[in-house]
């Protein structure tokens, strides 16, 4: 547990000594280069060195003992695109010989330090301010205040989803950062006498909402129990960009995810069906109130046309950089031209990124879902839109196909019966809700449909195996740059699929 933040006891150093902010970041130009492709949060790994220029800051905390400011940094790269990324890295600068900073050092882990400059004022060391207890408690402090960080050209805002309901800051104040965390960087708050608080701060920016906070924010305002409640989040404006900066919902501490369970369960051949039934009516549960809160639209032939054709492709993409995915283009083609001549669903905004490792089975709530960021590897503008609900079965299909390849892979074993039971479970849940919203134009147009996505021949079914098989293209192009030795799992998922079609 990390100590609470508190008063320095050290000298106070004249923080208006030190040169103008702008000049002092510019100093960090350089050491931010070399420091940021060894973070985890770095987007453009195997890019090289990225040329570095600070976009915008704005102070959070000007304290006796050190300052934090919120820092927009552009990074370059030559020949790729976009041509510059958008990276947020709050800073804390604080006088090298100050006791606060020696006693500090177990909460900083090895890398958090930036740079050591000189100035008129003091020696200062410049540190990832998240990895600092000061430095959260900084970043915390404007969400609770529900005020506005102001520097040259930028602006923070925040906004609280109850105004009313107080934050309390001060000296009982604990925080932690969350291990593991990839694309952005989360910190645990512990405020005294309340429920644990989660922060995540977005460090890759793009221009537009980001889905986590609109549609948890949704789902909160709904009354949902389905996800963690929104308590607040921030807006940044710089230029022409508008974003999330961060939010901070409810954590569940002590909780599984279902990846883990499932795991669990699989290799000791537990049966997973009840659990998995009522995950089904969980996800449908959440479409529906998304759908409520924000809207449908009908899926007419343009927009059928335009889902078909990202799915043709990502296909011919991943086919150029993966072989064995090319030996599969015949049959998907084949099986696109058969969705095209189906009714689909209602299109809506939808989960879009999810997975076993995204949903908490809480006790006395049910299950939690996780992480409405939607697929890393889409652009924000396309996570934005309204998709298929299907994208989001399917998600889960192929999420519950893997603990069959873990469990083939880790263990030697055999889950391919408990792989099967588990996926029809989880439709009929999902599938079967009478007030669900999938089986809505698909399953009136044609009464045949039934619930298995093995099945061929009913509009559902098509549709449900070309969700599937385009998440398991993208999978495989993942899985041929990062974990090599897993590609089978999603190409034996495109040989299934494409035998089902044929």
């Amino acid at each position: 547990m990390d100590e609470p933040s508190s008063p320095a006891t050290a000298p106070e150093f004249d923080a208006t000594a030190m040169p103008p902010m702008d000049e002092l970041l510019d100093a960090l130009t350089s050491p931010l280069a070399d420091w940021m492709p060894n973070q985890r949060w770095f987007a453009h790994m195997g890019a090289g060195t990225p040329e570095v220029s600070i976009r915008g800051w704005a102070p959070l905390r000007v304290a006796p003992d050190h300052v934090v400011v919120l820092v927009v940094v552009g990074a370059r790269f030559a020949g790729t695109e976009p041509a510059e990324a958008l990276y947020q890295v709050p800073l804390l600068i604080r006088p090298e010989d100050s006791p606060a900073a020696d006693r500090r050092t177990t909460d900083q882990d090895e890398g958090s330090e930036v740079s050591v400059l000189e100035t008129p004022a003091a020696r200062v060391r410049v540190h990832d301010a998240l990895r600092d207890v000061d430095g959260r408690a900084a970043v915390f402090a404007l969400l609770a205040s529900d005020e506005q960080a102001q520097g040259p050209g930028m602006s923070v805002l925040a906004h609280r989803t109850a105004p009313g309901s107080p934050l309390p800051l001060g000296p009982g104040l604990r925080s932690r950062i969350l291990s593991g965390e990839q694309s952005n960087t989360s910190i645990i708050v512990e405020p005294e006498g309340t429920s644990p608080i989660i922060l995540k701060l977005f460090r890759v920016l793009h221009d537009g909402e980001n889905p986590d906070v609109v549609l948890q924010g949704a789902l909160t305002a709904a009354g949902s129990t389905r996800v963690p409640r929104l308590i607040g989040s921030a807006s940044l404006e710089l230029g022409d960009l508008r974003t999330h900066s961060l939010f901070a919902q409810e954590f569940l501490p002590g909780v599984e995810d279902a990846w883990r369970t499932a795991l669990r369960l699989a290799v000791a051949g537990e049966d997973f069906s009840a659990a998995a039934r009522g995950l089904g009516e969980a996800v449908s549960e959440v479409h529906r109130d998304l759908a409520g809160a924000l809207g449908t639209t009908m899926t007419d032939d343009a927009l059928r046309a335009g889902m078909v054709e990202q799915m043709r492709s990502r296909a011919a993409m991943v086919a150029a950089e993966v072989p064995q995915v090319a030996a599969h283009r015949t049959a998907l083609d084949a099986l696109l031209d058969a969705a095209l001549d189906v009714p689909w669903p209602p299109m809506q905004r939808i989960h879009g990124d999810l997975h076993l490792g995204q949903v908490l089975l809480v006790p006395d709530r049910g299950w939690v879902l996780l992480d409405f960021e939607g697929e890393p590897l889409r652009p924000l503008a396309q996570r934005s839109l309204s998709d298929s609900p299907l994208r989001d079965v399917a998600g889960m299909l192929r999420s519950l196909d893997y603990v069959g390849g873990a469990v083939a892979l880790e263990q030697g074993a055999d889950a391919s019966s408990w792989v099967r039971t588990a996926r029809a479970a989880f439709l009929e849940g999902c599938l079967g809700a009478a007030d669900g919203m999938i089986v809505t134009a698909a399953a009136q147009a044609d009464p045949r449909a039934d619930t298995d996505v093995d099945t061929a021949g009913d509009a559902l079914g098509v549709l449900l195996a070309a969700f599937e098989a385009d998440k398991a293209v993208y999978e495989a192009l993942y899985e041929s740059r990062n974990r090599p030795d897993w590609l089978p799992i999603p190409l034996a998922a495109l040989e299934r699929i494409s035998a089902r079609n044929a």
